[in-house]
């Protein structure tokens, strides 16, 4: 049996969602089946933009696809992932997949998309939780995670409500000095010398210090029992008005513009890949491109071997229709991997292999000769070099913290094991 659920979009500066089609999904003994189709009054709407230009453009047509599970890219970039599934299993158990998920992300996923079981139901919308409210939440979210069974239903639907964003880790979108951000809470599978908030606070500082355009981040005190959480600040949203709502823009992840085969943990891809299609969706794809080699070659710097096309995409631009690269996020160096690097996604003609060479082997798809691209990677190495520790520091990272990822920071080699020049 198919399910039936509305597509709603806010449009550029709206705080209010507009219909714009309906999808319908399936399954039969061949798999997923997912169709889609626009409204006609959304196709006349001048404001109108395409729910995912790559695979849904404008048109008065009904599109079809069986890729990851039968969900096409950009509704499945507004699904939450594991940690959010996990809050909505506890709670809404009954629905089918993807029913479930679209229908209880009230509002919160990433992007400026909504979903409803009927055209005339707006999409529920609930309030952010306010910072003064982190301490409550971050014991709630502690307990659904270990013992969901001893939580009261309505904490449950209170943190429920912000908990769409993608991710393994425990996270929620608060409000502080009215923006929107997203709280990344500790799991307790953290080293307790290593605190994840100051980490990530601290990586997103030293980005910055590379030349890197990285989302805003501040560390906040959580329950004063497990640990500090990370605000980053939500760049997919405007300032919150009088009544608690927010501009929403669309967002586009790298696997949706790959137009992977891949659902759930499946990633795939490659930077010089996602440099050609910002070459055709980025209106400004100079730029971002060369933004993108110089994150490539931080993410290899920093150890952080966790740079999947999900952590990567675009974001939409002032003018509306046009995207342009997001800030950088995620960056966290992934200190139980340093013995022989190798990033998500393929960096150069030698695959996924973090050496010089193969950084730099590609550098023309990226807009850059060779020289510049050797000159960025010296000046990238040099600074990761000399700022990593102080960056630390002053997030109050203490030593035996820097010593386990001390090693995440030494010189990535020039060659793969076993070449020479």
């Amino acid at each position: 049996m198919a399910s039936e659920i509305f597509v709603w979009a806010y449009l550029p500066g709206d705080v209010e969602p507009t219909l714009c089609g309906r999808f319908e999904h399936g399954t039969s003994s061949t798999g997923h089946m997912g169709v889609f189709a626009y409204y006609k009054s959304y196709l006349q709407n001048p404001s109108a933009i395409a729910v995912d230009p790559i695979a849904l453009p404008l048109r008065a047509l009904q599109f079809s696809t069986t890729l990851s599970k039968g969900v096409f890219g950009a509704l499945l970039d507004a699904m939450p992932e594991s940690w959010g599934r996990h809050v909505i299993d506890t709670v809404q158990w009954r629905q089918d997949f993807p029913a479930r998920y679209m229908l209880n992300t009230a509002g919160d996923a990433i992007g400026n998309l909504a979903f409803s079981q009927s055209s005339t139901e707006i999409p529920v919308r609930r309030l952010p939780i306010g910072v003064e409210d982190i301490g409550l939440a971050q014991a709630v979210l502690y307990d659904l995670d270990k013992h969901p069974e001893l939580v009261f239903p309505e904490m449950v639907e209170w943190v429920w409500a912000n908990t769409a964003m993608g991710g393994a880790r425990p996270k929620l979108t608060v409000e502080k000095d009215g923006r929107l951000w997203l709280a990344k809470f500790p799991s307790r599978n953290d080293d307790a010398n290593l605190p994840m908030a100051k980490l990530e606070a601290a990586m997103l500082d030293l980005a910055r210090r590379c030349g890197i355009n990285s989302a805003i981040s501040q560390v906040v005190e959580g329950d004063g029992r497990h640990g500090d959480v990370l605000l980053v600040e939500r760049f997919d949203r405007g300032p919150v008005d009088g009544r608690g709502m927010a501009r929403r823009d669309a967002f586009l992840s790298a696997r949706t513009l790959f137009e992977c085969t891949g659902f759930r943990s499946d990633y795939s891809g490659s930077y010089v890949r996602l440099a050609s299609e910002l070459e055709r969706y980025s209106c400004q794809s100079e730029s971002d491109r060369a933004e993108l080699f110089r994150r490539m070659v931080f993410n290899a710097l920093i150890s952080n071997t966790d740079d999947h096309d999900r952590n990567h995409g675009l974001v939409a631009d002032d003018m509306p229709g046009t995207y342009r690269l997001s800030p950088a996020y995620d960056l966290l160096p992934q200190w139980r991997s340093t013995r022989q690097r190798g990033q998500a996604m393929a960096v150069g003609s030698n695959g996924a292999m973090a050496t010089k060479e193969n950084l730099l082997s590609e550098c023309e798809a990226f807009g850059l000769t060779r020289r510049n691209a050797e000159e960025v990677h010296g000046q990238v190495a040099e600074r990761v070099a000399a700022n990593w520790r102080e960056c630390l520091v002053a997030q109050g990272v203490a030593d035996k913290g820097i010593a386990l990822v001390e090693g995440c920071f030494s010189v990535v080699p020039d060659l793969m094991p076993g070449r020479k020049h």
